[in-house]
């Protein structure tokens, strides 16, 4: 069985690339918005909550993560969270990078600079998240225990294929590995 969603990959890639507000309605229900405020909480990703709003110092959070050349942003401010790590907007940029708050000082927890060209590309990746689990969350429902293992194993192998062939150059790389874990963690069939 082939998930919906993920049945074009080009078209898929041609909507991470070029976010939209129509692919966003489409995938989760939110209209009028680049980036759902939604959570997912079957592959740990969080919308809402304390973390989500949090504005942080830049200077102090990324210091020693940038080259010498590259300018600080002038604020960060944390738009959802996965895995513990936080999705922050650099301003003036629009740019996403990932913060782990867990890291031994303030500046080693940068996980990854620049993940996303912006909030509307990671806004796409979470609506995308978003309908892979609406398709995922009926399988796991299947009351015959072996169907329900075999379609959720095949679905996530190909949420695994999927994500191993998103081209380096889309943004991302960082949050999709985390959000496979994540449902493979949650889905678990073996």
């Amino acid at each position: 069985m082939s998930l919906v969603i993920l049945r074009d990959p080009d078209v898929v890639l041609a909507r991470l690339r070029t976010p939209s507000q129509e692919w966003v309605e489409a995938c989760t229900g939110e209209a009028g918005t680049l980036f759902p405020v939604i959570d997912i909480e079957q592959a740990g990703y969080e919308g809402h909550g304390d973390a989500v709003g949090w504005v942080a110092e830049p200077a102090e959070i990324f210091a020693g993560h940038y080259d010498p050349d590259d300018e600080i942003p002038e604020s960060c401010d944390c738009i959802g969270v996965y895995g513990g790590e936080y999705q922050m907007m650099e301003m003036p940029t629009g740019e996403i990078s990932i913060y782990n708050p867990s890291g031994w000082d303030s500046a080693s927890g940068m996980a990854s600079a620049h993940e996303f060209a912006s909030a509307g590309h990671a806004g796409a990746a979470v609506s995308l998240l978003a309908a892979i689990v609406r398709e995922l969350d009926p399988l796991d429902a299947l009351e015959d225990d072996e169907a329900r293992e075999e379609a959720l194993k095949a679905a996530l192998q190909e949420i695994g294929t999927f994500v191993e062939a998103l081209p380096h150059d889309l943004g991302g790389t960082h949050f999709w590995e985390s959000a496979t874990e994540g449902l493979v963690d949650h889905y678990d069939t073996w």
